[in-house]
């Protein structure tokens, strides 16, 4: 009996795969001819993709060169410089990518559609051209909806006109400025006539159609078409293949990478994204500039008002106090206000001297009591002059009263003229004691002014100082904003933008760098490999028959005695009369093992059965009564399926068993030798059949002349082979159990569920039936892993 494999489920057997797959080399001479076919049509109707390459220099300063920037130091902010990943996204914005695209005439595709077999049923194979490329422009309105996504073809005509075409299932119509979709279109048409310079004016296009200047005369072998689109598609569909990265972790040098089918318009769009970003980096920082500018005008100007009125203040109480300088003019008026002091005092003594001197000469009526008056310090010119002719006239007086008497003439006269003399001084002391008063008066007066000036001092002081303070901070002010507004003029004046383009856009190597004719055949020869692999896989997977003994050890452990080779009609046929070939080996092997099995028995009844109809179950209990007969024993195979009779055919009986068998035998219409039937085929081979396909199958088999039957056979032979009905349809088999004594379940290869040997496998489990053993019929060594060694192992000798 043969040994089932025991290996792990999930362990890989390459020699085991590539042994299943060698069975299905159609599959992979298919997929392998789909796969080359698929990778030319890729490779004749894809596009050739080109990459294209730039790159720029991102400087580090805030904003214009770095002269203005030494200069221009409002704010004492710390430089951050710039952060590589803000630049990198601000680059590759929507934004900036639209900025770009509003320079480029992309809003309108060219294409080129060859007449080839490709381009038979539609156009397959197409080429993007620039524009220039095409025998005409076609340049949409901007104030008009266009319709986008369909393509819309544009003949040139004999006659130098334009046909224009279009025809879909849906369209839509979007605004083209703005990416905006004004409405869906259903079924859009289009069949016009245009004259080249002509605007074309329908509700689905209006646009300007012109001849290309200078291009050759007509292809008649080309078709052309026009594809429309809206700002925020064509954006996106830039953005999309636009890389940017920095060549080196520390390096500010950026990369720009694209790749797209026209290499002009790849070379066009980098070149303008550099120029736009450029551009506006330096429209920032002059913006900032001007703001900056503009920010110390509009303070100027507010400074200049408050220094005007703060100035127009200053002036304006320094004349209604008189302020010119607080502290000198302290310092005068205290000089002042003492020296008016000091001359008072001295206008006051002269009075008082003056008033003494008057009464003392009205009080000394007599000539000779008066004194000279300059002993007491009056130094007025005229009073010490009428002061000292008065002594002398006093000295004479009494110089003439020693010789003379008062009658005397000159005594006389010197009296008359000491009287005129004293009064003279009276009335001039008179006089100047009231020059005095009035001088008094008026020197008070001015201390009064004084006084008062001096004691508002201090208010003015503060007045002053509080506008003179302003003035001065509104001058400090203003002269600072002129200076930095002056420096601000020359940062603006002297401002350059700090990012550079160090490379132009230009192509990557000399050719499109896809599609790769070596890497679309390799990946068509793997795809034609692989995907045959998969789906052989999944087949196996995904088949829940039996394929071989490893799949029945998978589900049961009962016995297996062998399998029978797969074989040919012809072999099927000659089995009984020429018993050699691989499917007599394969039931010799099987009688080997059963023997053994069954050793120290006399004899056996064997029931063959299967789950369904058509797995071989009569087959192998033909084949397998005759090889136990050719080793000498007596053998009887009896047929029990009285549903569906067959072993009749096997030895040409049926004429015989027309009418008597088993049947018939049971319902006692016939005896037991009418019954039974030698074959002429295989010696010791004794055959009794069906018979008439009886109503009542059941109870025939459970009678007890089926019992005293089966006596008698085992009695009269070694062997007795029964051919059981199928165990999935019908109870018949667990009728005949009792009867019994082994029990062979065939299976047959790529034929038998999986799900179908769980009934029976169940009742192994239970010890419902004993002394079970499986066959698998029907295998193809070929097709086989396990019994690959015998794909002429039984041919041996032959």
């Amino acid at each position: 009996m043969e040994q089932r494999p025991h290996s792990s489920a999930d362990e890989l057997d390459l020699h085991e795969l590539f042994f299943r797959l060698r069975h299905r080399w159609p599959l992979f001479l298919v997929a392998l001819v789909l796969a080359g076919l698929a990778a030319f049509l890729y490779l004749r109707v894809k596009q050739p993709v080109y990459a294209f390459r730039s790159t720029m220099l991102l400087g580090d300063q805030g904003t214009g060169s770095k002269q203005a920037q030494e200069l221009l130091k409002i704010l004492e902010v710390k430089e951050k410089g710039t952060k590589m990943e803000d630049e990198i996204g601000l680059l590759t914005s929507a934004d900036m990518v639209q900025q770009a695209l509003r320079r480029l005439p992309f809003e309108t595709s060219y294409y080129v559609a060859p007449t080839t077999w490709l381009n038979t049923v539609s156009d397959m194979q197409l080429q993007e051209r620039p524009v220039g490329a095409v025998p005409f422009r076609l340049r949409p309105l901007a104030s008009a909806p266009q319709l986008t996504g369909v393509r819309i073809y544009v003949e040139p005509m004999a006659d130098g006109r334009f046909q224009v075409r279009a025809d879909a299932d849906k369209g839509r119509l979007y605004s083209l400025p703005t990416g905006e979709m004004v409405r869906e279109v259903l079924n859009p048409h289009l069949n016009e006539t245009v004259r080249p310079g002509d605007t074309l004016r329908t509700p689905l296009l209006t646009a300007v159609l012109q001849a290309e200047p200078g291009y050759p005369a007509q292809n008649v072998t080309e078709r052309y078409f026009v594809l429309l689109h809206d700002r925020t598609s064509l954006t996106g569909e830039y953005q999309q293949h636009l890389a940017v990265r920095p060549i080196d972790r520390e390096s500010r040098i950026i990369e720009l990478t694209s790749k797209g089918t026209v290499p002009q318009k790849e070379i066009q769009f980098l070149d303008t994204l550099m120029r736009v970003y450029v551009e506006n980096d330096l429209h920032t920082k002059n913006l900032t500039g001007q703001k900056t500018v503009a920010f110390l005008d509009k303070e100027i100007g507010h400074l200049s008002d408050s220094l005007r009125r703060s100035t127009a203040a200053l002036s304006s109480f320094r004349v209604a106090r008189g302020v010119v300088d607080v502290g000198a003019q302290s310092a005068s008026g205290i000089q002042q206000q003492g020296e008016l002091q000091m001359l008072r005092a001295k206008v006051a003594t002269n009075r008082k001297y003056y008033q003494n001197m008057l009464g003392y000469l009205r009080s000394h009526q007599q000539a000779g009591q008066l004194a000279a008056p300059s002993s007491i310090g009056i130094e007025d010119p005229v009073v010490n002059n009428l002061i000292i002719q008065l002594t002398d006239l006093n000295s004479q007086r009494a110089a003439l009263g020693v010789n003379a008497s008062v009658e005397n003439p000159m005594v006389t006269i010197m009296d008359e003229r000491i009287r005129v003399a004293k009064e003279s001084l009276v009335q001039t002391l008179a006089n100047m004691t009231h020059a005095a008063d009035i001088a008094l008066r008026d020197l008070d007066s001015q201390l009064g002014r004084v006084q008062g000036t001096m004691s508002l001092l201090p208010e003015n002081e503060r007045q002053l100082a509080t506008l003179k303070s302003k003035t001065d901070f509104n001058d400090k002010n203003y002269q600072f904003l002129i200076e930095k507004r002056a420096e601000a003029a020359i940062a603006l004046a002297t401002n350059a933008t700090d990012k550079k383009v160090v490379d132009v856009a230009s192509m990557n190597g000399d050719g499109p760098t896809a599609p790769k004719p070596g890497l679309v055949v390799l990946i068509a020869l793997l795809g034609g490999l692989v995907v045959p692999v998969g789906i052989s896989l999944m087949l196996d997977k995904a088949n829940r028959r039996i394929q071989s003994k490893e799949d029945l050890s998978r589900i049961t452990n009962i016995p297996l005695l062998g399998v029978v080779a797969h074989g040919s009609k012809h072999d099927k046929e000659v089995m009984l009369t020429e018993p050699k070939g691989a499917i007599a080996e394969s039931f010799r092997s099987i009688r080997v093992n059963l023997q053994y099995l069954s050793a120290g028995l006399d004899k056996k009844v064997i029931g063959v059965t299967s789950s369904v109809p058509g797995e071989g179950k009569t087959f192998c209990a033909v084949n397998l009564a005759a090889e136990i007969a050719h080793s000498g024993r007596r053998v009887l195979l009896l047929e029990c399926d009285l549903r569906r009779p067959t072993v009749a055919g096997y030895f040409n009986l049926q004429g015989a068993c027309a009418e008597h068998g088993l049947s018939s035998y049971l319902m006692g219409l016939s005896t037991f030798e009418e019954c039974r039937h030698s074959t002429t085929q295989v010696r010791n081979l004794d055959v009794l059949c069906c018979g008439p396909v009886p109503p009542n199958p059941t109870e025939l088999l459970e009678s007890a002349r089926m019992d005293d039957l089966m006596q008698r056979l085992r009695q009269e032979y070694d062997y007795v082979l029964v051919d059981t009905p199928p165990t999935g349809y019908v109870a018949e088999f667990f009728m005949l159990l009792r009867h019994l004594d082994a029990n062979v379940y065939v299976v047959r290869q790529n034929y038998t569920d999986k799900g179908l040997i769980s009934q029976i496998n169940e009742l192994h489990h239970e010890q419902k039936i004993k002394q079970i053993y499986m066959i698998i019929n029907d295998m193809h060594f070929t097709k086989t892993y396990e019994y690959r060694h015998k794909e002429k192992a039984y041919s041996y000798g032959y």
